[in-house]
C-alpha cells in the first residue's frame, strides 16, 4: 500500500519525515542499519530539496513510500528550481584539488541505497526515486541440498485446500525442487515473502498435499493493486506428480474462489518459451488479449529448447462478468486487431469518433512502475494534457540510461486522445502489444511496447489463433 505524503520545503519538517522513514523501514523487514541507511539517503534528498530546490519561493513537495514484496521505494517529486544531477556528478579529483564538492550529496544516496533514479519532467517538476532491497532469507539458505531435492513419492489420494501462512516453506521448497533457480517470480523462493503476501491480501490460493501430507501443488492469484481483477501467476506441481490431474484441481478452486469474491476478471501472463501454460489457460476459458515482449529476463526452462533471449509472455483473459458491448476510441492503425480481440471476448465493440482532439489542461499524469530486477518499466495513463510527447520523451530517457530492457505503455481506451497518443507512441519506436481489459481503474487499455534488444520470433511460441494473429501483426509492424 501506497503512503502519500504533503511536505512544505521548511527545515522544521525534515527531521519527523526522516523518523518516518526509518521506522517505516524497520516496520517492512530493514535491518536497523539498512533502515538507518535508507533514512540517511531520505534526509540527503529532501534536505537538497528544501534548501536549495525552494530557496527563493514558498514551495512544497510530496513523497510517496511505496512497499513490495521484496524492496522499498521512494518516489520525491518536486516542482522547485530546474536542476539535473548528471550534470552535477561527483569527482573526487575536483574534490581534493580544488574543494568542489558538487554532487557529493547524490553521490552518498546512492552508496546508501539499491537504486537511485532522477527522472525530469519539464514543466511536470523532477521526480527522485530511491530503492532499498529487502534481504530475506533464500530457501537454500533453511534447508540443505538434499532436503530441497526430496521428491514425495507418489501419492494414493490427493487432497487441496486454501492456502495459509503455515505453508510458506513447503510452497518455497516445492518450487526450488520443481524450477530450481529459473522460476521467474524470485519471491517465491523466500517463505517470509509469501507469508507478507498473504497476510496482506496481496494474493490467495490453494496447495495440494499427499494422502501423507507433503506438499506437491500450489496456484495462486496475484491481487490487482488498482483494479477488480487478479493474475494467476504462481503455479507449481511437483515432477512426480504431474499428469494427475492435479493443474485441473487447482485452477477449477482458484476460479470458484475469485468468483466468490466477486473479481471481475482474471489474467494470466503465460511465457513463450512452451505453449503448455497457454493451452491450460485456453481449456479453462481463457481469451489471449497481447503479446508482451522481452517481459522477463532470460532463463533456462528444462525440457525446453529456447534461444537466450529475454521472454515474451502471452496476457490471456478470464472474464467473471458478462461484458457484452464498450465503447472505446480506437487508433485507427489498431482498430481492426483490436475489434478481433474484443470479438474473441465475446464483446462488441463501438468505436466512438473523436470530436475534440486536444487533451484537457496542460499536464498529463502518468504512473510508472519500474520493476528493477527484470530491467522493465510499465506507465500507465491516467490524464492526457499538452506535455504528453514531452512527458513520454523525458521518462523514456531517464529509463534509457538506467539499462532498462523494456517500456510498456497503457493507453484509456475510454479517453479519446488515445487514437493520438497511439502515433504519438509509433514515432518514439513503440508497437502494438495488445488489449489489456479492465486492467486499471476497472477500465480497458490498449499497450503499446518498445523493447530495446533484438528477438527471435521463431522462439516466441504462441497457441490461439487470436494469439498467432497478435503476433503476426506486430511482427510486420516492426518490420515496417
Amino acid at each position: 500500500m501506497d503512503i502519500t505524503l504533503k511536505l512544505p520545503s521548511q527545515i522544521g519538517v525534515i527531521q519527523p519525515a526522516v523518523d518516518f522513514v526509518y521506522s517505516w523501514g524497520l516496520y517492512h523487514g530493514l535491518s536497523e542499519r539498512e533502515a538507518s541507511e535508507l533514512a540517511t539517503a531520505f534526509d540527503e534528498l529532501i534536505t537538497d530539496i528544501v534548501l536549495f530546490a525552494f530557496s527563493e519561493v514558498e514551495g512544497e513537495f510530496s513523497v510517496i513510500l511505496r512497499d513490495s514484496l521484496s524492496q522499498l521505494e521512494i518516489i520525491v517529486h518536486e516542482l522547485g528550481e530546474p536542476f539535473d544531477p548528471e550534470r552535477h556528478r561527483y569527482s573526487v579529483e575536483k574534490a581534493v584539488s580544488e574543494g568542489n564538492f558538487d554532487g557529493a550529496g547524490f553521490e552518498v544516496i546512492r552508496h546508501l541505497v539499491d537504486h537511485f533514479i532522477f527522472i525530469y519532467k519539464g514543466r511536470a517538476g523532477k521526480e527522485f526515486r530511491i530503492i532499498k532491497e529487502i534481504k530475506h532469507p533464500h530457501i537454500t539458505q533453511l534447508f540443505t541440498e538434499e532436503q530441497l531435492q526430496l521428491e514425495p513419492e507418489k501419492a494414493v489420494s490427493y487432497q487441496i485446500s486454501p492456502v495459509t501462512e503455515d505453508d510458506a516453506e513447503d510452497i518455497a521448497r516445492l518450487i526450488y525442487r520443481s524450477y530450481g533457480y529459473t522460476y521467474p517470480k524470485e519471491d517465491m523462493y523466500y517463505p517470509d515473502r509469501i507469508v507478507k503476501a498473504l497476510r496482506e491480501g496481496k494474493k490467495f490460493g490453494v496447495i495440494v498435499r499427499t494422502d501423507r501430507g507433503e506438499a506437491v501443488g500450489y496456484f495462486a492469484v496475484i491481487m490487482s493493486t488498482d483494479s477488480n481483477i487478479g493474475e494467476v501467476g504462481e503455479v507449481v506441481v511437483s515432477p512426480k506428480h504431474r499428469g494427475k490431474g492435479i493443474m485441473k484441481m487447482m485452477m477449477k478452486a482458484l476460479i470458484d474462489m475469485a468468483k466468490t469474491r466477486g473479481l471481475d476478471g482474471l489474467f494470466g501472463e503465460a511465457v513463450t518459451v512452451h505453449t503448455i501454460s497457454q493451452k491450460v489457460n485456453a481449456k479453462y476459458g481463457f481469451k489471449s488479449t497481447a503479446l508482451i515482449l522481452g517481459f522477463f529476463p532470460y532463463a533456462e526452462y528444462r525440457g525446453f529448447e529456447n534461444k537466450q533471449q529475454r521472454i515474451s509472455v502471452v496476457i490471456d483473459f478470464l472474464p467473471l462478468k458478462k461484458r457484452d458491448r464498450v465503447e472505446a476510441y480506437l487508433p485507427a492503425r489498431y482498430s481492426r486487431i483490436l475489434r478481433q480481440i474484443y470479438r474473441n471476448l465475446g464483446i462488441d465493440v463501438k468505436n466512438l469518433p473523436v470530436r475534440n482532439p486536444s487533451p484537457e489542461g496542460d499536464k498529463s499524469t502518468v504512473s510508472l512502475q519500474i520493476n528493477y530486477r527484470f530491467e522493465t518499466a510499465v506507465m500507465v495513463v491516467k490524464k492526457y494534457g499538452g506535455d504528453f510527447a514531452s512527458r513520454i520523451n523525458k521518462n523514456l530517457h531517464a529509463l534509457e540510461k538506467k539499462g532498462i530492457k523494456g517500456v510498456y505503455i497503457d493507453l484509456p481506451l475510454d479517453e479519446p486522445f488515445t487514437k493520438k497518443a497511439a502515433d504519438i507512441l509509433r514515432e518514439e519506436g513503440f508497437v502494438f502489444s495488445g488489449l489489456m481489459p479492465l486492467f486499471h481503474r476497472g477500465k480497458d487499455y490498449l499497450r503499446m511496447q518498445k523493447i530495446y534488444e533484438e528477438l527471435d520470433f521463431r522462439f516466441i511460441n504462441v497457441f490461439s489463433e487470436t494469439a498467432e494473429r497478435i503476433k503476426r501483426f506486430i511482427q510486420k509492424e516492426i518490420n515496417s
